[in-house]
């Protein structure tokens, strides 16, 4: 045998070694990366989880602020058109505002009791019900909110100095 083919049966175990090496580091190196991504995958599935929890607690606060809010007017309007129907005399028009402010705070006393889903499932449950009725007094409602929008626009209008 030659000098050359002795070291080539010398370098050939050791060339096995590195290609098994390298396989080995390859698929450690494989699994390493597999195990991360399954981790990056589970950080940011919990950090989703996290910021849709807060922003439906954050939603629902503010919900239920507005809610409180409503509940809050709705009272005060019961309150002024008690005080309107008390300074006028014996009139039919004293006996529609006095109904109005009792009706308003009874509307007022329900809001403060019930919450904003139980008012929405109950007024879903009325429209089901009677889809006319509330059509008209959808209507209705948004007739008077105009009018009383447009009363308040024209009494800043022409009541503020210019």
């Amino acid at each position: 045998m030659s000098m050359y083919e002795d070291r080539a049966l010398e370098v050939e175990p050791s060339g096995r070694e590195v290609v098994e090496t390298a396989r080995d580091a390859g698929a450690d190196v494989a699994r390493t990366a597999t195990d991360e991504a399954k981790h990056l995958v589970r950080e940011a599935t919990d950090q989703a989880q996290r910021v849709s929890t807060d922003v439906k607690h954050r939603v629902r606060d503010e919900v239920d602020r507005q809610h409180r809010n409503v509940a809050d007017r709705v009272g005060a309007f019961a309150e002024e058109l008690y005080t309107m129907a008390g300074d006028q005399p014996q009139t039919p028009a004293r006996e529609l505002v006095r109904t109005l402010a009792v009706r308003s705070s009874a509307f007022a006393d329900y809001l403060d009791k019930h919450g904003p889903e139980a008012v929405l499932t109950e007024l879903q449950a009325f429209a089901r019900r009677h889809p006319a009725r509330f059509i008209a007094a959808a209507v209705a409602a948004g007739f008077v909110v105009g009018r009383v929008g447009k009363g308040l626009w024209q009494n800043e209008r022409h009541g503020s100095p210019s």
